[in-house]
């Protein structure tokens, strides 16, 4: 049997309360998509069942200004993300931007590279987002919150995490009662899970040459 440490990771971070939500359907397809190969692990954290907490306080702010440690459990988070080649962050769109959970995991764990890298690429590889909307692609186009999202993640956090390798992707009308739809979702859930396995081998090959 293959040494899961020998496989090219990707870890998949689920910002949802509700396990029986189209969020955790697609999750559940990318991590699908993800394994599909035969040859690349995945891990999939789910930020609410870990009981991660999202706000940034005193000792987070402590270790900003080199007065204390790094946080127990950004830590933990930061070794989870270390292991994989790909990390992926899939979230439901709340009031045009992502959940407080989410943004807060950013905040905390992301925030903390950059306290102490002073502007070094992150340990991170390859950051990739999937955005569930519960509306449609042209009321997003519209009235600009796609746009709007994008430069927040892609430009707030991932170039200024220098990460080479980033992408938001967004998945419209998860809130249709139209089943059809909710197929084509889960399928492009898992296509993108297979496309994610195929970067996480290009990483690893890459690293290991």
């Amino acid at each position: 049997m293959t040494n899961e440490k020998s496989r090219p990771k990707v870890m998949l971070v689920v910002a949802h309360p509700d396990h029986d939500s189209a969020t955790w359907a697609i999750a559940r397809a990318l991590e699908q998509g993800i394994r599909s190969d035969g040859s690349t692990a995945a891990t999939t954290h789910d930020l609410v069942s870990t009981g991660f907490d999202p706000v940034y306080g005193k000792a987070d702010l402590a270790h900003h200004r080199g007065l204390s440690g790094l946080p127990a459990d950004v830590r933990r988070e930061q070794e989870l993300l270390e292991s994989a080649e790909v990390t992926v962050v899939l979230f439901p769109v709340y009031w045009w931007s992502m959940p407080a959970l989410a943004k807060g995991w950013f905040d905390r764990v992301f925030g903390a590279y950059d306290d102490v890298s002073h502007g070094s690429p992150s340990a991170v590889q390859e950051l990739h987002l999937v955005a569930l909307a519960g509306l449609g692609a042209g009321t997003f186009a519209r009235h600009g919150y796609k746009t709007a999202l994008t430069t927040q993640t892609m430009h707030g956090i991932a170039d200024y995490s220098q990460i080479g390798n980033s992408s938001i992707e967004f998945l419209y009308d998860t809130e249709s009662k139209d089943p059809h739809v909710h197929g084509q979702l889960i399928a492009r859930g898992h296509k993108i899970g297979a496309e994610m396995a195929q970067r996480a081998h290009t990483a690893y090959d890459r690293v290991a040459v």
